[in-house]
């Protein structure tokens, strides 16, 4: 099959004309009864190659002109022939699509792709519609199949761009829409998007309150603010200023994380915190870590950190995979071995720990959003924990 113009967002409707209009269409079904159905003969028996030939241009002619409703018309005459054509089929799920019939047009993509599974604009039509309908996790799995089968595809970039942005997520949607203009420098979609979307991938600020219980300790509380530069590519920074109350101590920690893309799915991360003088926060710690993304809307990360506190030092190494279900809902599990060190005693002591979280984003505005979370955590020396948390991100 040949290489096909495809659209990223449903065209112009035609304009409406009334009874014009439906005489127009009217009439397109008369030809198309007229070249392909005679009473009780099958329409591959006597619709002749030279009428249906006819048909497929009069329908690519009507397609050039925008008549998608009159076009949608000849392609279903056309595909109710005993044996039709699989570029008429196509043409007929996209204009399904095109004019608002998204489930028939899903349906009929599935299709095709069951007869030729690697066929790339009908992978591609699959995954536009499933965009329309709002199915991201869906649409990103077949984007991320046609990646790996077709790597370095500006229209498949594209399009991973426009999950990201349907998605909430700016930044990510810029680094996209910017591998589809090094791919094809002249792609028009991805210069439009860009414009659209990298005003509001500058900075993030964020601020939040939380709290946890330890069992069988006294309950902490806190909040903390951050600032966060959202570049287009390249270095990532996050600075972060904590004040933490528990055992009637008011503590202060500052400090923040930068992270550098690796590969265009994969990046390194380091972080550095201070808290001069503390007694119940870690006075330094120090982080690095790789995050990758992977299909299906997961996350996976894999940390060390060592934190110095006032009477003890710490190793902990905690891999984490995240869920992020559809643009607001996050799941994550995380597994954590620690190493302590106290001042105290000659031997260090190892622990286990095991933790799920779930967390909420609601978007007030498109610059604006409401988080939630809670976590629980258990320990392999018997003891939980429970924290919470909520907070406000702006984007501008």
């Amino acid at each position: 099959m040949a290489n096909v113009q495809l659209r990223s967002t449903f065209p112009a409707a035609p304009p409406a004309d009334g009874g014009r209009r439906r005489g127009r269409r009217f009439a397109t079904l008369l030809v198309a009864v007229a070249l392909l159905s005679t009473r009780d003969r099958s329409v591959a028996a006597q619709a002749p190659a030279d009428s249906i030939r006819a048909l497929q241009q009069r329908a690519e002619a009507l397609r050039g002109e925008r008549r998608l409703d009159d076009a949608l018309d000849l392609y279903r005459a056309l595909a109710a022939d005993a044996t039709p054509d699989f570029a008429d089929r196509f043409w007929l799920a996209k204009l399904e699509g095109w004019t608002g019939h998204l489930g028939t047009a899903e349906s009929l993509f599935v299709a095709l792709l069951q007869e030729r599974p690697e066929d790339y604009d009908s992978r591609i039509g699959l995954a536009d519609v499933r965009l329309w309908l709002g199915r991201y996790d869906a649409a990103e799995a077949d984007l991320e199949a046609l990646d790996r089968t077709h790597p370095g595809d500006a229209e498949v970039l594209y399009r991973l761009g426009r999950v990201r942005e349907a998605e909430g997520d700016p930044r990510g949607a810029t680094r996209y829409f910017h591998e589809a203009l090094r791919a094809d420098s002249g792609h028009a979609d991805a210069r439009a998007a860009l414009r659209r979307v990298a005003p509001a991938s500058r900075w993030e600020m964020g601020l939040e309150y939380y709290g946890d219980q330890l069992s069988g300790a006294t309950a902490s509380k806190g909040g903390s603010a951050s600032l966060e530069a959202r570049p287009t590519g390249g270095l990532r920074w996050r600075a972060t200023a904590t004040v933490q109350e528990k055992f009637a101590r008011t503590e202060v920690r500052v400090g923040g994380e930068v992270a550098h893309p690796l590969l265009r799915s994969t990046e390194l991360r380091w972080s550095v915190y201070v808290a001069p003088g503390a007694e119940v926060l870690p006075r330094q710690s120090y982080g690095i870590g790789l995050a990758h993304k992977l299909p299906a809307g997961l996350a996976l990360y894999a940390d060390y950190t060592f934190l110095d506190f006032a009477d003890a030092n710490v190793h902990r190494i905690s891999p984490r995979l995240e869920l992020y279900a559809g643009p607001h809902w996050m799941l994550s599990g995380r597994y954590a071995y620690s190493i302590t060190g106290f001042s105290a005693a000659a031997e260090a002591a190892g622990n286990h720990a095991g933790s799920v979280s779930v967390g909420y984003l609601y978007g007030v505005t498109p610059w604006l959003g409401l988080a939630v979370f809670y976590a629980h955590q258990d320990r392999s020396d018997g003891a939980t924990q429970d924290s919470y948390g909520l907070g406000l991100v702006r984007r501008w």
